[in-house]
């Protein structure tokens, strides 16, 4: 049983509400207990059967990661009663579980790519030399994202997976051709033809690639902030890569060689 809103949302009739007491005396409400208004939750969470409190906010001019660095911190400060604990969700939550699961990617992607390599090739020493470009590119990808001040998020780390293929391409148009030079000169001759014929081509197609990506990276058009972290992780490593592929791949393979 159950009183209608109207009476329960008057105050004068749950002070009359009769109550019978343990003499079976039927007395009102307010006889047995103080009256009022005050505030209350409309919801009670739970987790695991604790009560639970869920604390949001929007952020606005900062990004994620700077933003959760420094609750941590004022958290950390704070010396909780036993029994309470905290817990950070939300975006947070979900973009620590998308790091995981990318992490997960670019390993995987590297494998493959390294496989493919060695396949090309025949050998390990040249599936090795351009695989390591890819390592050495995130020197690009992290000064370009720290000097325009965009987070390491999802989409950045996208453009790092999708760098591993555009380096590996440059790796693959010099040696190609230096595997073609090998017979028919001194290793060392090979690799400085190959790098004078092949200099145009991987500039070409690495500045073709850096000018499509740059009204992205620039944020031009509707909606480019969600993948303008993609854009300059992109150009940040593949601009490094180039310089890789050109100077040092060549001392690289002839030193491991040797």
């Amino acid at each position: 049983m159950r009183y209608t809103d109207a009476f329960r949302s008057d105050e004068g009739n749950v002070r009359q509400f009769p109550i019978i007491n343990p003499n079976r005396q039927v007395v009102p409400l307010q006889a047995l207990a103080t009256i009022g208004k005050e505030r209350g939750q409309n919801q009670l969470l739970r987790e695991n059967q604790r009560l639970m409190v869920v604390l949001t906010a929007r952020l606005e001019k900062r990004d994620l990661g700077s933003a959760i660095a420094e609750v941590k911190k004022v958290l950390s400060a704070e010396k909780l009663p036993v029994g309470y604990t905290y817990e950070i969700g939300g975006q947070y939550e979900i973009q620590q579980s998308s790091f995981r699961d990318l992490v997960s990617v670019l390993a995987l992607a590297l494998a493959a790519v390294f496989t493919v390599l060695v396949i090309q090739f025949r050998a390990f020493l040249p599936a090795i030399v351009i695989i390591s470009a890819a390592p050495l590119s995130l020197i690009g990808v992290f000064f370009l994202l720290l000097v325009t001040g965009t987070p390491l998020n999802v989409s950045s780390f996208m453009g790092i997976i999708l760098m591993v293929g555009l380096v590996v391409k440059n790796g693959i148009i010099f040696f190609e051709y230096y595997e073609r030079l090998r017979g028919a000169m001194p290793a060392t001759e090979a690799l400085v033809e190959a790098g004078r014929i092949r200099l145009r081509p991987i500039l070409m197609t690495t500045l073709c690639t850096l000018f499509g990506l740059l009204p992205l990276a620039l944020g031009i058009g509707s909606a480019a902030e969600l993948q303008q972290p993609l854009a300059i992780a992109v150009i940040g490593g593949l601009s490094v890569s180039t310089a890789i592929t050109l100077l040092l791949m060549p001392v690289a393979y002839t030193s491991f060689a040797r």
